[in-house]
């Protein structure tokens, strides 16, 4: 009986963790698994995040910036293809200095080691760029949950609306 009992506890204490374990990154929504549909990438806040920014910056920055009539479009397809935030940022406003298109600087990017080195060979002041960038990344940040879509599905049976205003006519009566 003693020796089972032992037998039990060091294959307990021998039995890895790893299987209760599960990593979900953080680019899979929570219904992504469901029964029906396949896996979806949640690109939500990258979209949004350009949408944010591009009304932190005039639309004639933007235009010559990006040389084209979409320039959300053209952020969220760097914000997709791995450039951060404030490199974004930053690179937005490099381009906006120096007057050296964007996909040219982010094509510069890797090349140059860094932003540091990019506005360096463009001789611009790295550190000023990127606390300025900062600044226009955290603006954008306010304005992210105003470009979040929105559930539109009604409240569930049973829960009260605390606001008459928002009562409809059925509840009124």
């Amino acid at each position: 009986m003693f020796r089972s009992i032992i037998t039990c506890l060091l294959l307990a204490l021998a039995a890895s963790p790893a299987s209760a374990q599960l990593f979900l990154g953080a680019e899979v929504g929570p219904d992504a698994f469901m029964k029906s549909d396949s896996a979806k990438i949640d690109t939500a806040g990258e979209d949004a995040f350009a949408w944010a920014l591009s009304s932190e910056v005039s639309s004639s920055t933007l235009y010559a910036v990006f040389e084209s009539t979409t320039p959300e479009r053209e952020m969220f397809n760097y914000l997709r293809g791995g450039v951060y935030r404030q490199e974004l940022a930053a690179l937005l406003l490099l381009s906006e200095k120096t007057s050296v298109p964007f996909k040219k600087l982010a094509e510069e990017l890797p090349k140059a080691g860094g932003f540091r080195g990019l506005a360096k060979k463009h001789k611009a002041d790295a550190m000023g760029l990127f606390e300025a960038a900062g600044s226009l990344k955290a603006a954008a940040d306010l304005r992210l949950p105003l470009f979040l879509s929105v559930s539109t599905a009604p409240a569930a049976p049973g829960v009260r609306v605390s606001s008459t205003a928002a009562l409809s006519a059925d509840e009124k009566k």
